[in-house]
């Protein structure tokens, strides 16, 4: 029990508790080794246990469509799975270990027993609980609140337009983009620039590309034909009227995450030619989201059926990408994209019309 007891102790959960406390869950807890690559529980999965790494060390992965991307990685003495079972709720991401991994386990029915019948235990547990949420100091917590009231406040305006895109086609496109994110990170010219908070932000907010087109009237956006060229006029509106939508939220609510917003909405149909609109921006001009957005559109708009065209092949769709690179896209992006093209094609496949 004494070894057990100098490994809780290290453990913010378990720590501050007597003796009777500390053989209460040392009776309940069983000690298990996971194999490396072993994946200890899935997203989605109920929360049936929660878990506390005595050694070794595990990577928290989400699923993004594409893949899985890495949240985070924890070791010795860290604890995973205790919200799952606080909350009843399935499991928010994948845990996989990347050695050997030691860990104490605490299922679901001894977890509620010990915060029934222990009253320290429950205490320490809402204490923690409490910890973790006021780690967001009052200045993120204040910034949250008011950038979701500006996103409301921006978007009463439109509630009665709407945009004929699906929603598998906003999956489809932001998931493209964290792919081409992630994938650009590595890289030199990019490693300064993309952080892991420039690819929430990315997550976020590319759904609300184009919502600039619920302003667009009904006889254009839902023409069942190609557009004439004064109608192109309109449509291409969409652009700065999505931007004016997010400079008024940034009036209420000035964010990195809205500044974000309002770029991609201005500039995702800037060329790297300085062909496009509505600025005609070129080459690094274009910010770095927007030319990521871009690319990301264009790919699933060339998959897509529309009443004018039939959907383009993989095939052909890679080619076309081809094509454009260094004309209409950054030839980078282009370039990582290509190289990572069967990833792509996963996403489309995953999310699709219904």
């Amino acid at each position: 029990m004494a070894g057990l007891r100098e490994i809780l102790s290290n453990s913010r959960l378990f720590s501050g508790l007597n003796e009777e406390s500390f053989a209460n869950i040392v009776n309940r807890l069983k000690k298990i080794t996971f194999e490396k690559d072993f994946v200890i529980c899935r997203e989605g999965d109920a929360g049936d246990s929660m878990y506390m790494i005595v050694a070794g060390r595990v990577s928290v992965l989400k699923d993004m469509g594409w893949g899985q991307r890495e949240l985070k990685q924890l070791g010795a003495n860290d604890a995973f799975g205790e919200m799952s079972l606080i909350s009843k709720e399935r499991r928010s991401a994948t845990v996989k270990a990347l050695v050997n991994t030691e860990c104490l386990e605490l299922d679901q029915s001894d977890f509620g027993s010990l915060l029934d019948q222990d009253t320290r235990f429950a205490q320490r547990i809402a204490k923690v609980m409490t910890e973790r949420l006021s780690a967001l100091d009052q200045s993120s917590s204040n910034e949250l609140v008011g950038a979701y009231r500006a996103l409301m406040f921006a978007l009463a305006d439109l509630t009665d337009s709407r945009d004929p895109e699906t929603g598998a086609h906003l999956e489809r496109t932001r998931n493209y983009c964290v792919l081409l994110a992630e994938k650009l990170a590595p890289l030199e010219r990019y490693r300064q620039s993309i952080s892991v908070g420039f690819i929430d932000e990315l997550y976020n907010v590319a759904p609300l590309h184009d919502i600039g087109k619920v302003a667009v009237p009904d006889a254009v956006l839902l023409k069942p034909a190609r557009l004439t060229l004064e109608e192109y006029e309109v449509m291409k509106t969409h652009t700065t009227v999505g931007a004016d939508a997010f400079r008024k939220v940034l009036d209420h609510c000035d964010t990195e995450l809205f500044r974000t917003a309002w770029r991609i909405c201005l500039h995702h149909h800037e060329k790297w030619d300085g062909t496009g609109y509505p600025m005609a921006l070129a080459g690094e001009n274009i910010p770095l989201e927007a030319r990521i957005m871009a690319i990301a559109d264009v790919y699933d708009a060339l998959l897509s059926k529309r009443v004018y065209k039939p959907p383009m092949s993989y095939e052909s769709t890679r080619e076309e990408m081809r094509k454009s690179a260094g004309t209409f896209f950054d030839p980078v992006i282009a370039e990582v994209m290509l190289d990572n093209i069967s990833l792509f094609e996963d996403i489309h496949r995953k999310f699709q019309d219904t």
